[in-house]
């Protein structure tokens, strides 16, 4: 497909990826619209290329695989607030590919970014972190 048509795909929360593309990864919209490339471990800004723009190889992808498999609840010393961080397994085409630290304040940023296996995750968390969890990326 060409770009035009790839943009559409992106506006509905798709992600795609070009084959002539030497980097693994693939391009996403971000909440605020912006097209971000994600290669796996982090999104990074995505600058249109002129042979990007004339392409016909676009196609749409899977995005990476998130399983929540713990959460920590960690209090600060100084202020006493309580802090959550989620620790997750990434998976991409049934391969692991790496292992990611968010905090609760991220992670429904980093969910537009790839998709969380709530089912999967619940298989580790405890039915007050899912629905913790579920609130969170719905926030």
């Amino acid at each position: 497909m060409n770009f035009m048509q790839a943009v559409q795909l992106l506006d509905e929360g798709h992600a795609l990826e070009r084959h002539t593309w030497k980097n693994s990864g693939y391009i996403v919209k971000d909440e605020k619209g912006k097209i971000v490339f994600f290669d796996h471990n982090e999104p990074t800004f995505y600058s249109l290329t002129t042979e990007d723009a004339l392409a016909s190889d676009w196609e749409q992808t899977e995005k990476d695989q998130w399983t929540i498999v713990s959460v920590s609840h960690d209090r600060e010393l100084m202020q006493g607030r309580l802090f959550v961080s989620y620790h997750i397994c990434s998976e991409n085409g049934g391969s692991i590919m790496n292992n990611h630290l968010v905090e609760a304040d991220e992670l429904s940023q980093w969910s537009r970014f790839v998709n969380l296996d709530l089912a999967n995750s619940a298989r580790y968390l405890n039915e007050q972190d899912v629905a913790t969890v579920q609130n969170t990326i719905s926030a």
